[in-house]
C-alpha cells in the first residue's frame, strides 16, 4: 500500500538539453578527459555538481561529509576485519531492462544471463572473491563485505525475478543523460521502485554514444537514485552464453562496479588531481585519470603521492576492465558509513532473496496513473489487475472509493494465466478541494493465499484558485538575464503576457515584477525559460521566481531548473461537468499509429470542440464538432511522442492523454 502525495494544481516538467556545463559560463564541456578512443567512461560528477544546486547536503557538500567521517569515526568495527565477524551487507537490485520492443536477448532487450552476469561481477569484486578477476594480493586490498542479489519480492509483494522489462518506445527509443535528460525527468520517476529497499539500476540505449554509464551519490533526490548504464557495457564476457560484442575494453562488468562505487559514497581516485581529494587515505594521489592498462605510473611525483604509484588497479579510476582489481580498505570503509548513514535503510532491506512461495489463488491491484487534470478538477483513474497464481484467473471483485465513501463496485470477467495482467481504466471522478484518498481493493471467489498485494491507494491534493482576479509574479534575475524569458498563456494557447531582458548591467541580478490578469473557469500556464538550460540559480547568481494569488498564496516558487519549467494554474471550480459524468468519454485506440477516435456514450449529444496539445503546450489541432466523424482525428502526421486532448463541452471541457506510436 503506497501514500504518494500529488498536487493537482502544479505539474512541473523540463524541456531538456541533456548537456553538461563548466564553470566558465558558456563554455559547454566534461570535467574529465575522453579515453583515447573517444569515451567516457563516467558522468557521475558532473551529473552531482548539477544535483548539489538543488540539494545542498547531498554528498559533495561539507555537511555531508562531515557527518559521514563521524559515523566513520564512530563504527567500532573496521571491515579490514571481515573474516573475526564484521557486518555481512546484502543488497536487493531491480535491474529495470529499458528496450524498444525487440526480442528477449535483442538489442536492447538484454538477456537474463547478460544481467545476471553483472550481479555477479559485483559480488566478485566488492568481496575480492577467490579465484576470480576481483580477487588481488595487494595490501591495502579488501573485501568491503557488501553483497548484491536480484530481488525475488517487488513492492508490491508480488514475485519478481528482480528484471524488470520495459518496452518504452511509445516514449522514447533513446534516453538522454544528466543533468535535465529524459532519463532523470521521465525514465526514473516513472520506473523506480522504493529506493530505500532496493538499489535500481537502468540499462538503456544511450543517446550519447560515447558514455558507458553514470550513478547518484547519496543524499540526493529519491525520485532518481540509482545507476544507469548503457546496455552494451552492462555484464561480462567472461560468463557463458554473454557476448558484449564491440564493447572492448569495458565488456567485463567494470563500469558497473565503479558506478555503485559512486552510489555507495566513493570518488575518483584522481579526484582534485595531486591533492588527493578521494577522501580515501590509502589511495595514492592521482593526477588525472587512467587509461588502458599502463605499469609504473607515477603522476604526482611531488607532494602528497611523492614516490607512489598510480593505483591504476583500483575500481574508481578509468583504466580498462581487465585491469581493475582493487577496492581499498579506506574505501570500504567510506562505504560502511554511507550504509551506515544515508544508505542506512538499504543495508536493512528486508525484501526477499528467495522466490516467494507458488500458491495457487493470487489476485494483485495496483494503481498505475489516476490521470488528475488540474484543470477541469477531474482524475480517471488507470488500475492494474494481474494474476500470480498458478490458476487461472477468471473472476474478480474490484472495488474503489473517494475518501473512504461508498464503494464502487466492479464485477470483473476475463482470463489471466500466472503472470499475465489487464489494465483497466475507471470512469472520470471530480475531484474535491483539499487531501483526498482514492483507494482500490481486489478479491476473488477462492480464497486469496497472498492478501498483502489486494489493495492500494493514492493520496492527492485538489487546488484551485477561483476567487483570485490576478497572478502575481515576482521575478528575481541571475547575472545573466539575458537568458531568461517567460510566458503565460491560456488553454487555447494563447500568449496572454511575456517577457525577456536584454543584456544590460541593469537586468542582471534584478527584481521585476508582473500582474496577470486571470478570469474564473480558465486554465493558465506560465513558463519560464533558460537558453543557457542552466535556470537561474545558483552557480551564476540566485535567481529565484514566485507566483502568488490575490491574497498572497504561494502558487509556485523555483530557479533551479534546465531549459524551463512550466507551471499550470487553474482558476476552474473543482467539479466536473455532468456531460463529462455520464458520457465515460474515452480514446481508441491508444497508442496509435493513424486515427484517433473520440468515444462517447450518446452519439445524439456531442461535444463542442476538440484540441490537441503536444508535451510543450503547443496547439497542434483544432476542430469544431459538428458530426460523429469529426471525432475521428488524423493523427498519422504527428511526431512519435505523448499528446493531450481536450474536450469543451459548453462551459466544462475534459483533458485526455494519447501515444503517437
Amino acid at each position: 500500500m503506497k501514500n504518494t502525495t500529488l498536487n493537482l494544481l502544479m505539474m512541473s516538467f523540463f524541456v531538456c538539453s541533456g548537456i553538461l556545463f563548466s564553470q566558465e559560463k558558456k563554455t559547454v564541456q566534461r570535467t574529465s578527459q575522453a579515453s583515447p578512443n573517444g569515451i567516457h567512461r563516467c558522468l557521475s560528477d558532473e551529473y552531482n555538481a548539477e544535483l548539489l544546486k538543488k540539494y545542498p547536503n547531498m554528498m559533495g557538500s561539507q555537511d555531508f561529509e562531515k557527518k559521514l567521517q563521524n559515523i566513520m569515526k564512530n563504527r567500532k568495527t573496521s571491515k579490514l576485519q571481515s573474516t573475526s565477524g564484521a557486518t555481512l551487507v546484502r543488497i536487493p537490485v531491480v535491474v529495470h531492462v529499458i528496450h524498444n520492443g525487440t526480442a528477449l536477448g535483442d538489442g536492447a532487450n538484454i538477456s537474463d544471463a547478460q544481467v545476471m552476469s553483472q550481479i555477479q561481477v559485483l559480488n566478485e569484486d566488492y568481496r575480492k572473491m577467490a579465484g576470480t578477476r576481483g580477487e588481488n594480493s595487494d595490501p591495502v586490498g579488501a573485501d568491503s563485505n557488501i553483497e548484491f542479489f536480484l530481488a525475488r519480492e517487488d513492492p508490491d509483494c508480488n514475485p519478481t525475478t528482480g528484471i524488470e522489462r520495459l518496452d518504452l518506445s511509445n516514449i522514447s527509443t533513446t534516453w538522454d543523460g544528466p543533468p535535465n535528460g529524459n532519463i532523470e525527468t521521465i525514465l526514473k520517476p516513472m520506473t523506480i521502485w522504493d529506493p530505500s529497499r532496493y538499489l535500481n539500476m537502468w540499462t538503456v540505449t544511450l543517446d550519447d554514444n560515447d558514455l558507458l554509464g553514470y550513478a547518484q551519490f547519496p543524499g540526493g533526490p529519491p525520485e532518481t537514485d540509482g545507476v544507469v548504464m548503457g546496455y552494451q557495457y552492462f555484464g561480462s564476457n567472461d560468463a557463458p552464453g554473454v557476448d558484449l560484442d564491440g564493447s572492448a575494453p569495458y565488456d567485463l562488468g567494470r563500469t558497473t562496479t565503479h558506478e555503485v562505487g559512486h552510489y555507495l559514497g566513493l570518488l575518483h581516485t584522481f579526484q582534485d588531481g595531486c591533492s588527493d581529494g578521494d577522501g580515501v587515505t590509502d589511495t595514492p594521489a592521482t593526477a588525472q585519470e587512467n587509461y588502458g592498462c599502463p605499469t609504473g605510473q607515477d603522476s604526482c611525483p611531488v607532494g602528497p603521492g611523492d614516490g607512489i604509484l598510480d593505483m591504476v588497479e583500483n575500481y574508481m579510476d578509468y583504466t580498462d576492465d581487465a585491469c581493475m582489481n582493487i577496492f581499498t580498505n579506506g574505501q570500504s570503509t567510506r562505504m560502511d558509513g554511507v550504509l551506515s548513514g544515508s544508505h542506512l535503510s538499504l543495508a536493512n532491506s528486508t525484501v526477499s532473496d528467495t522466490a516467494l512461495p507458488s500458491v495457487s489463488y493470487d489476485g494483485s491491484i495496483k494503481i498505475m496513473d489516476l490521470n488528475l487534470d488540474p484543470c477541469i478538477g477531474s482524475f480517471a483513474p488507470e488500475i492494474k489487475l494481474a494474476n500470480y497464481g498458478t490458476e487461472t484467473l477468471t473472476t474478480a471483485t474490484i472495488a474503489y472509493d473517494l475518501n473512504n465513501g461508498t464503494p464502487v463496485i466492479i464485477n470483473w470477467a476475463g482470463s489471466l494465466a500466472e503472470g499475465e495482467a489487464e489494465i483497466i481504466n475507471l470512469p472520470n471522478m471530480s475531484i474535491p478541494s483539499g487531501s483526498n484518498d482514492f483507494n482500490i481493493t481486489v478479491s476473488q471467489s477462492n480464497s486469496d493465499q497472498r492478501t498483502c498485494n489486494d489493495n492500494d491507494s493514492e493520496t492527492f491534493v485538489g487546488v484551485s484558485y477561483e476567487s483570485t482576479t490576478q497572478i502575481h509574479f515576482t521575478l528575481n534575475t541571475d547575472g545573466y538575464a539575458e537568458e531568461t524569458s517567460w510566458n503565460f498563456k491560456d488553454s487555447g494557447g494563447t500568449i496572454l503576457y511575456d517577457g525577456s531582458y536584454s543584456n544590460s548591467p541593469g537586468n542582471d541580478n534584478n527584481t521585476f515584477i508582473y500582474d496577470f490578469n486571470v478570469v474564473p473557469n480558465e486554465c493558465y500556464t506560465f513558463t519560464i525559460f533558460d537558453d543557457f538550460s542552466d535556470g537561474i540559480c545558483c552557480e551564476y547568481g540566485d535567481g529565484s521566481y514566485e507566483l502568488r494569488t490575490d491574497d498572497n498564496t504561494l502558487i509556485k516558487s523555483g530557479g533551479v531548473f534546465g531549459a524551463s519549467e512550466s507551471t499550470v494554474i487553474s482558476t476552474t471550480t473543482l467539479s466536473i461537468g455532468s456531460y463529462f459524468v455520464t458520457n465515460d468519454i474515452t480514446l481508441y485506440p491508444n497508442p496509435t499509429d493513424s486515427d484517433i477516435t473520440i468515444k462517447v456514450r450518446t452519439i445524439n449529444d456531442l461535444p463542442n470542440h476538440v484540441y490537441v496539445f503536444n508535451m510543450l503546450g503547443q496547439t497542434v489541432m483544432a476542430k469544431r464538432i459538428s458530426a460523429t466523424e469529426d471525432l475521428k482525428i488524423n493523427a498519422s502526421t504527428f511526431s512519435k511522442g505523448m499528446y493531450f486532448i481536450r474536450i469543451t463541452k459548453d462551459n466544462a471541457f475534459i483533458t485526455l492523454r494519447f501515444i503517437k506510436k
